[in-house]
């Protein structure tokens, strides 16, 4: 049976170890990732998620164990530095996440290339963010209202800046309320695309198709997700996006990832961009059980 085209996965899975529920200590979460980097499935990482608070331990850790090219030489010269994404949850001052980007830029061992921070109803405060020069996510609240006025805030900032501007969902179950529906999940990638932005999600998609958890919570599929995506792309609509993040007939879904032509696989991933697993080796190993990795 063949396997999926790889490049369906490249650098699609952001490594959020640090956050809930894996919670790793930075010193781990930066060794873990160092381990990942240079493991069979490097291609398939994306950059080291760090929360605000973190970005002085990591720094330090780093020094501590740098890239094993770096071994030995004290800096790193000639060597490629770790991607690192900084993560401001909601209610996080804009200053702190300003300091904690220039407290890694510090480092010769990492390479700041995004931040994220929530959207917010103090008009712009989040655009100041652009001023980092990095790919900046924007999460997105799930009231329906709220959102679609979020979205078009983002788009009308993108627009705007030469920097990217992304749209983030969180799609995992918060101490307020459950997962985000495949109503909601699909009106969310609808509203992306109708704007012209790019996604990513965060939480919650720990496997590659969506299942009910042993404590009856519905969550989603990663791999549901990517197909609807593509679907979306060649102009379904609600109801056929609803079905395939509901679909939990995994080899249906494997046949449909392996029967994707490059052209639709840079489409989707233009679209879908990463999202954020605290434990980035469950889905790919959900997806090695499928035969859609070799």
């Amino acid at each position: 049976m063949p396997s999926a085209p790889r490049s369906v996965f490249h650098r699609w899975i952001d490594d959020a170890a640090v956050f809930p529920p894996g919670c790793a200590s930075v010193p781990d979460a930066w060794a873990e990732h160092l381990a990942l980097r240079e493991g069979r499935y490097a291609d398939l990482l994306g950059p080291l998620l760090i929360g605000t608070p973190g970005a002085e331990q990591l720094v330090a850790a780093a020094a501590q164990l740098p890239p094993a090219e770096d071994l030995g030489t004290g800096t790193a010269h000639g060597s490629k530095p770790v991607d690192v994404t900084v993560v401001a949850r909601a209610g996080t001052p804009l200053a702190d996440l300003v300091g904690a980007v220039g407290a890694l830029r510090g480092s010769p061992h990492v390479q700041v290339v995004g931040v994220e921070l929530a959207h917010d109803d103090e008009a712009g405060r989040w655009r100041r963010a652009l001023d980092l020069g990095v790919r900046v996510a924007v999460e997105v609240t799930r009231d329906p209202a709220a959102q679609q006025a979020a979205l078009d805030d983002l788009a009308a900032a993108a627009g705007e800046s030469p920097v990217a501007v992304l749209a983030k969902l969180r799609t995992q179950a918060t101490s307020a309320a459950p997962p985000p529906t495949p109503g909601e999940l699909a009106g969310f990638l609808l509203g992306a695309r109708a704007r012209g932005l790019a996604l990513k999600l965060t939480g919650g998609l720990h496997r590659a198709v969506a299942h009910t958890t042993v404590a009856g919570t519905d969550e989603h599929g990663a791999l549901n997700v990517l197909v609807a995506v593509h679907h979306l792309e060649e102009g379904a609509a609600l109801p056929e996006l609803v079905a395939t993040l509901e679909l939990r007939d995994a080899e249906e879904l494997a046949a449909l990832v392996r029967g994707l032509e490059e052209e639709a696989v840079a489409l989707l991933r233009r679209r879908f961009v990463s999202f954020g697993c605290c434990g980035v080796l469950d889905p790919v190993h959900d997806l090695l059980d499928l035969g859609l990795l070799t």
